[in-house]
């Protein structure tokens, strides 16, 4: 697979990483954390007007059709600055499920930003376990059904005018997916929904539910929304991924040009060797990082058991460097490597964030293996 970037790839790149340079300077990001909105809304509508929402969706819905390749040029630009918007909750892990549903014509206002999806998936307790039915019930009410039950950690949650929430009806082995409007789950439940900040800045909710919807709220039935899932998670996971490999060569560059100009008897601390060696190992790492996501990518549109294969292999290495390069850079920065005032700390939050979100580095490990409980059986096959 060839990963030399087209002159649209290198367009798209130029300017994510000019918007970045522009709107996200460590200052500007403080004041967007400190002002507790869970999105920027003048930031959603850049996204609109430089063509990001609609990058993804199809072009017969009002998309451009890009690649999954293109996102993913995308993705490491926005991860040099530790974005705060929830672009992949919304383009990566809920447009597809919508592409393949009745509801595929709204996603023409996806790619406009005038509506923005979460899916509401994860239960307390399921510890990275997303296969097999919901404790989330829908039962039979009228035309329609009644969803009862909690969701939580729904990234992107705070600012969702829908959620794609999964739930089993009863009788079925699978859960299905539900689109519910946001209104219909603050009329019908006090304090539904519970919102709070994530470590890096970023935000999430917690949902409860009990609520009555349509017959045509169900977009995907259960034969079918395990694949869908399973796919959709993936492709965030690697698109997490690629963000932390943007982030990752941002903290060597903070790092290089920190030790360049803070002085220690007498000269700059970057001509001491141990430092040069802890800079050298956090460069290799970066690039075994950039290595097993070309890898990954290559495999995003294979055979199911490769895919997860190749999404687990990237968590696992990615996430090992991403520990690595960002401890390494705040101890590089001594006690200040830790404050709020010095960007390095904010990527270290970022990157601790990533590797923990649709699994771990403990639970890749063992889903690698073939072992760990997975959306569709596990896969013993020998690694591609």
């Amino acid at each position: 697979m060839d990963f030399s970037l087209s002159d649209e790839q290198v367009l798209l790149r130029d300017s994510a990483e000019r918007f970045v340079r522009e709107e996200y300077k460590l200052d500007a990001r403080r004041r967007l954390v400190a002002a507790g909105d869970p999105i920027s809304a003048e930031h959603w509508r850049q996204y609109a007007e430089l063509g990001w929402l609609a990058l993804p969706i199809p072009e017969d819905v009002g998309g451009l059709g890009g690649s999954f390749v293109d996102l993913m040029v995308l993705m490491v630009a926005l991860g040099s600055g530790c974005v705060l918007e929830p672009y992949i909750p919304n383009l990566v892990l809920c447009a597809p499920i919508l592409d393949r549903s009745p509801a595929r014509s709204l996603l023409g206002a996806v790619a406009d930003g005038s509506l923005r999806l979460a899916l509401a998936h994860d239960e307390a307790g399921d510890r990275f376990n997303l296969a097999g039915p919901r404790t989330t019930q829908a039962t039979a009410a009228g035309d329609g059904f009644l969803l009862t039950g909690a969701k939580t950690l729904v990234l992107g949650g705070p600012s969702a005018d829908r959620f794609i929430v999964s739930a089993t009806i009863t009788g079925e082995p699978a859960c299905s997916l539900f689109l519910v409007h946001r209104d219909q789950v603050e009329d019908q439940v006090e304090q539904a929904l519970s919102r709070y900040p994530l470590i890096d800045g970023t935000w999430a909710a917690d949902l409860s539910l009990s609520v009555e919807v349509s017959a045509d709220a169900l977009i995907v039935r259960s034969d079918r929304a395990t694949a869908l899932l399973d796919e959709a998670i993936d492709r965030a996971t690697l698109a997490y991924l690629a963000e932390a490999v943007g982030s990752m060569e941002t903290c060597l560059e903070i790092c290089s040009a920190y030790l360049k100009i803070r002085k220690q008897f007498g000269q700059a601390i970057g001509k001491f060797q141990a430092l040069q060696h802890i800079l050298a190992e956090m460069f290799v790492e970066a690039q075994e990082a950039r290595s097993i996501l070309y890898q990954a990518l290559s495999q995003i549109g294979a055979d199911a058991s490769l895919r997860r294969r190749a999404v687990s292999a990237a968590k696992i290495v990615i996430g090992q460097a991403s520990q690595i390069i960002s401890r390494q850079g705040v101890q590089l920065h001594g006690g200040y490597g830790v404050t709020d005032e010095y960007p390095i700390s904010h990527h270290f939050k970022r990157l601790m964030v990533i590797e923990k979100l649709f699994g771990d580095i403990e639970h890749h490990t063992t889903r690698f293996a073939g072992t760990a409980p997975g959306l569709q059986a596990p896969d013993s096959s020998p690694a591609a």
